[in-house]
C-alpha cells in the first residue's frame, strides 16, 4: 500500500484537487443570485384603501420586506404580466414559508376613478393573492396617487384616451422601511431573483 501511494501520490492529489474545484463550481452555480443593494433611503409612507375597505399603511408591515408596485387595472399591456410575475414571486415565497411571515406586497392603483374597490377585487382575484400579505390599494384622487408614485420615482402620464404611460418598476423596501432597490420589470427579471433578494433582506 505504501509503495502504491508513493508511486501514485501525484495522481491522487490531482484527483482530490479536481474534486474540490468541481465541488466549488457546483456550489457557486447552485448559489442563488442576490442583488447588491446600493440604495438606502427612507420609503415614503402611505395610508390607502384596501379592497376589503380597510385603511392600510406601509408602516403596518414594518418588520417585513416589501415590494411596492404602481399600476392600473385597465392597463392594456405591461401591468397584467407584471402582476402575474408578482404572483410567481408570491408562490416561491409561500413554498419557502416566507410570505406573510417575512414579506408582503403592495399593488397601488394610480387610477382611483376607474379602479373602484369592486374593480380591484375582480382584477386581483385572477392572481390568487394572499389577502393577509398582498394588498391592492387605491387612494382618494388621481393627483394624490400620481404624487405618491413620483415619490417612489415612478413616472405617470395620462394620455388623451384616459390610459396611463408609466414606469414599470418594483420598489424593494427592507424591514426598517428603507428603499433598497428598484427593479426594472422586463422578461429578464426572474421571480426567483426577487424572492431570493427578499429572503436575504429579511435575514439582515
Amino acid at each position: 500500500m505504501g509503495a502504491f501511494l508513493s508511486k501514485h501520490w501525484f495522481k491522487l492529489v490531482t484527483v482530490v484537487l479536481l474534486a474540490v474545484i468541481v465541488g466549488a463550481i457546483i456550489s457557486q452555480l447552485n448559489k442563488p443570485e442576490i442583488t447588491k443593494f446600493t440604495l438606502n433611503e427612507k420609503a415614503p409612507d402611505f395610508t390607502l384603501e384596501n379592497i376589503d375597505g380597510r385603511q392600510v399603511s406601509l408602516n403596518d408591515t414594518d418588520g417585513k420586506v416589501r415590494i411596492v408596485y404602481f399600476f392600473f387595472s385597465f392597463c392594456p399591456d405591461v401591468c397584467p404580466p407584471t402582476t402575474f410575475k408578482l404572483s410567481q414571486v408570491q408562490e416561491i415565497l409561500q413554498k419557502k414559508k416566507a410570505f406573510g411571515t417575512k414579506t408582503a406586497f403592495y399593488s397601488i392603483s394610480f387610477d382611483p376613478e376607474r379602479d373602484t374597490r369592486e374593480r380591484l377585487q375582480e382584477y386581483s382575484s385572477y392572481y390568487e393573492p394572499d389577502p393577509e400579505a398582498w394588498f391592492f390599494l387605491r387612494g382618494d384622487s388621481e393627483e394624490a396617487m400620481k404624487d405618491l408614485a413620483y415619490q417612489y420615482k415612478v413616472g405617470v402620464q395620462k394620455d388623451k384616451n384616459g390610459n396611463f404611460m408609466h414606469s414599470n418598476v418594483f420598489a424593494l423596501i427592507d424591514k426598517q422601511g428603507n428603499l433598497r432597490h428598484f427593479y426594472l420589470v422586463d422578461d429578464d427579471l426572474k421571480p426567483e431573483r426577487i424572492a431570493n433578494d427578499m429572503i436575504a433582506l429579511s435575514n439582515e
